[in-house]
């Protein structure tokens, strides 16, 4: 398998994801359940009582389409570093479709200080000595397509990813969660990789991304992101099958929008991971919460493994129309230009 076909499944996989999660995103499994009379194991338009009412079955929301802005941004700039990093926010937010209907909490006041140059906790009034509701996991979740910039490298992914959260989640749990996604990543795109190799290498990753935040950004007061997903993946080690992964994943995991919950979450469900791709993401769409996150970072790391011959032949057309992006185009430039980031 070439690299352009795991950049590709990356990309597709991560797409794949949002898409299907924004359907049954805020909902339990079982309301899930309730609400469809069955798991969600394709693209289906999102109900009206979702955050993606209106979209369209195959559409992304923030989850995706902020690391596909952010994607072409730095490939047109042909370079990575903050003030890229913030344009290429300001342009997403710029896009009124998602900024209006998706931006998270964290990611929609960081781009609003961008905008007026006014910082967030000045709002306020004072500065709260730990704002622990900014570690949420809108770094984690755009952090497996970026990691593709790389082409494998780990240290390189490890680093972009510090740099392009810094502006929106400049705090140790986040870029945990951040760097534990693209160093799975970085190391499912070499060629030879294991499930092993890419468990390990995302508990590293969660690991240095909390010592760079200690280090360089602020300390919350949160659970750790790499203690819970050394649990995640031992309970995914004794699970008998998806289905009680699911369970145990919704119940003590977590599944909440706080990057201490979501990212242990998916990497559960990477650990469960075989030759399907669709398995672990579809379980990921059904486990509740903040679903299309989740299934996002699961889609993306498992497509970098497994490359996009191993999703449904038809998905890649019907992302592709359903958003008007061209991925296998999107794939050939990152390998064409990123050489030099």
């Amino acid at each position: 398998m070439n690299l352009k076909e795991k950049i590709l499944g990356c990309l597709l996989g991560a797409a794949i994801g949002d898409a299907m999660g924004a359907a049954t995103e805020m909902r339990t499994t079982e309301q899930i359940k309730e609400f469809f009379g069955e798991k969600v194991t394709t693209f289906i338009a999102p109900p009206m009582d979702t955050f993606a009412r209106g979209n369209k079955p195959g559409q992304v929301t923030d989850d995706f389409s902020i690391a596909y802005v952010a994607i072409e941004t730095i490939l047109e700039n042909g370079k990575i570093n903050d003030e890229v990093a913030k344009e290429a926010l300001l342009r997403w937010g710029d896009i009124e479709e998602f900024f209006s209907r998706f931006a998270g909490p964290t990611t929609r006041a960081a781009i609003e200080a961008l905008r007026t140059g006014v910082p967030v906790e000045d709002k306020w009034g004072f500065k709260l000595v730990c704002e622990n509701d900014k570690a949420t996991n809108g770094a984690a979740m755009k952090a497996s397509p970026l990691a593709t910039l790389s082409l494998g490298d780990v240290d390189k992914a490890f680093m972009n990813s510090m740099i392009l959260s810094m502006p929106t989640h400049d705090n140790n749990t986040a870029l945990s969660g951040a760097a534990l996604v693209a160093c799975a990543t970085a190391t499912a795109l070499n060629e030879g990789s294991t499930l092993d190799d890419i468990l390990e290498s995302a508990l590293e990753g969660a690991k240095k991304g909390d010592d760079y935040g200690r280090k360089n950004a602020k300390t919350l007061s949160n659970p750790s992101v790499y203690e819970k997903s050394k649990l995640a993946i031992a309970y995914a080690a004794n699970s008998e099958n998806m289905d009680d992964l699911i369970e145990i994943v919704a119940d003590i995991v977590g599944t909440s929008v706080y990057a201490y919950d979501s990212v242990p979450a998916a990497i559960a469900f990477v650990a469960k991971l075989k030759d399907d791709p669709m398995e672990p993401i579809i379980a990921a769409v059904n486990v509740g919460n903040d679903t299309d996150s989740i299934a996002t970072i699961v889609g993306g790391i498992a497509g970098a493994l497994l490359g996009y011959k191993a999703f449904p032949s038809e998905y890649l057309d019907i992302i592709n129309e359903a958003n008007g992006y061209d991925l296998e185009k999107l794939a050939e430039e990152i390998i064409e230009k990123s050489e030099v980031l």
